[in-house]
Order: structure tokens, then C-alpha cells, then sequence
């Protein structure tokens, strides 16, 4: 059994996996309006049946308690007993250090859909700026060819990258569904998504981007 359903003293948090999924894509999939909803509040909800319900938008307590069991069993929640604070302050001041956090040597940037950056550590401006454009070129290039890549060839991820003879990542290109906006993060050498910073990343943007309301969840 699920912590959620036995603990009413648990905060109900996203995990770096979880937050990865809410925004890999911009299709309706399963937990993903959830995972939006949770990411777009100022800080992290106590688990209670009510809340629960209001974000699944199910109905009766057994198919709640089944959905959150499922997105635990998933690794997209997690229960904590700490409550978490959403990012604070500007956008712009907060991105350098949690672009940083996100490459094995501190190179990322993050780009908005027409192909500027918003943010960016590690990268000269002139250099951030040629790697926001070119997202904005990758994302023309997926757009034209997306019904060969996920429909013939069966490729459901989205992201680019340029890897060395060996495979490993060079320079990646990650699109992130906010809202009705296509930001890329980009990231020099290996990635680290899998870890805090990363839902720091989505948390931010949703709540300045995303459509969804906080409503009772504070």
C-alpha cells in the first residue's frame, strides 16, 4: 500500500522523473494534467483525499487513491515529510545556478520557442544565443518530420543531441511543454536531469507560464 494512503502527515512532491514527464510532451497522457496542477502551486500540499480528487478531478475514493498509487508506483511523486517552497524571486536571477546544476560541467542554457535564451551558465552570450537559434531550427526540423519519427520509425522522445563515437552527449536539446509555450533546455555534456534542480527548473516555469490555478491547494 501506497505511503499516501496510510500517512497524513506527508507532503505530496514531484520527482525529477515525474516533473520530466509533465513537460517531455504536450500530449494528454496519463497523470500528466496532475503533475502540471501539482507543479503550479507555491508549495508542496499535505496528501488528503480532497486535494487528491480535486487535481485527478476523479470522483470516487478508490479510483483516487488507485490513480496517486499508480504515479507513486511510477517514481512521479513521492511523499516527504517536509514541505517544499516553490522557486522564489525573478526568473532570470534564479536560471544560472540551476542551469548549472543540470550539466556535468555547468554549460546549459534554456531557450524559448522563437529561438532566444532566457538564461544560460557556462556559455559566452554570442554562444547562447547561436544554440537558442538553432532550437529554434531543431524544432522546425521535428515539426516537419514528427509523423516519420513517432509514427513509421516508433521514436516517442523529442529531444536532439550531437554525441562523440563512443555515444556520449556532446550538446542536448530537451523540449519543455509549458502551457501553450515550447521552451528547449539545452545542455553541454553529460546531462544531470535526474535530480532536484530539475523540478526547480519545471516549478519555476509553470508557475510563471503554466495555465493552471493553485486554487486550494496553498
Amino acid at each position: 500500500m501506497s505511503d499516501f494512503t496510510s500517512s497524513d502527515d506527508l507532503y505530496m512532491g514531484v520527482t525529477p522523473g515525474g516533473s520530466f514527464y509533465a513537460v517531455q510532451s504536450d500530449a494528454d497522457e496519463f497523470g500528466r494534467e496532475f503533475l502540471l496542477k501539482l507543479l503550479s502551486v507555491s508549495e508542496t500540499p499535505a496528501f488528503n483525499l480532497e486535494i487528491a480528487q480535486d487535481l485527478s478531478g476523479l470522483e470516487t475514493e478508490t479510483e483516487t487513491l488507485e490513480f496517486i498509487h499508480l504515479l507513486q508506483d511510477a517514481g512521479f511523486i513521492y511523499g516527504q515529510k517536509q514541505q517544499e517552497v516553490a522557486p522564489t524571486g525573478s526568473l532570470e536571477s534564479m536560471l544560472p545556478e540551476i542551469l548549472e546544476s543540470l550539466s556535468d560541467d555547468g554549460r546549459a542554457v534554456l531557450a524559448e520557442g522563437q529561438g532566444l535564451y532566457l538564461g544560460s551558465s557556462g556559455f559566452p552570450h554570442e554562444a547562447a544565443e547561436e544554440l537558442a537559434a538553432l532550437s529554434a531550427s531543431l524544432t522546425a526540423i521535428y515539426r516537419r518530420h514528427k509523423d516519420v519519427l513517432r509514427g513509421n520509425l516508433g521514436y516517442t522522445q523529442r529531444a536532439w543531441g550531437l554525441i562523440d563515437a563512443a555515444g556520449n552527449s556532446e550538446i542536448g536539446f530537451w523540449p519543455l511543454y509549458i502551457g501553450g509555450d515550447r521552451f528547449t533546455l539545452i545542455v553541454g555534456g553529460m546531462p544531470q536531469l535526474n535530480q532536484p534542480a530539475f523540478t526547480q527548473l519545471v516549478w519555476a516555469l509553470e508557475r510563471r507560464y503554466g495555465t493552471h490555478s493553485s486554487m486550494l491547494l496553498n
